[in-house]
């Protein structure tokens, strides 16, 4: 009997990972088509995210190493540039969309890390010089690993 429920336990463990193997979808492609977003999965599954509220395109779109995230800049209008501006940073990871827009300034540069489970972003103001700010976020949370902000009057810690 005891026997009986370890191999029971054991196949119950052994489907249980591997239907969460398969629930976690991989993309393969990733690409702005007329102003749209469209992701494609290993499956041939077509995502097209929704756009926010007074964005206006979509910019440096990225695949992860592991083909489990994508991410991508949001554009805005801006005031005082004839060219709109990347005030978010976008990831989709397990059916879910993570979003970052810490310190209200433009997302000029974005990368996986290698392993792809964190993301890393440079914020700076639209003309630069006044202040950068970086940040490494896990993409399991959403949550913070990392912030730096160098001293703008220290030349070449930018």
């Amino acid at each position: 009997m005891h026997k009986a429920r370890l191999t029971l336990l054991a196949a119950i463990v052994l489907l249980t990972a591997g239907v969460r193997a398969w629930a976690q979808e991989t993309y393969v492609r990733a690409e702005i088509d007329q102003d749209q977003l469209r992701i494609t999965t290993s499956a041939g599954r077509q995502i097209v995210p929704d756009r926010d509220t007074d964005q206006v395109g979509f910019d440096k779109v990225a695949i992860s190493a592991d083909h489990r995230s994508v991410g991508w800049l949001a554009l805005f209008p801006n005031c005082c540039t004839s060219y709109p501006i990347p005030l978010t940073l976008i990831v989709y990871v397990d059916g879910r969309q993570l979003m970052f827009t810490e310190m209200d300034l433009p997302v000029w540069r974005w990368m996986f890390s290698r392993d792809g489970r964190q993301v890393a972003f440079q914020q700076e103001t639209v003309h630069g010089g006044i202040g950068v700010h970086y940040e490494l976020r896990d993409l399991s949370t959403g949550g913070l690993v990392a912030a730096y902000d160098p001293d703008p009057s220290t030349p070449g810690e930018s």
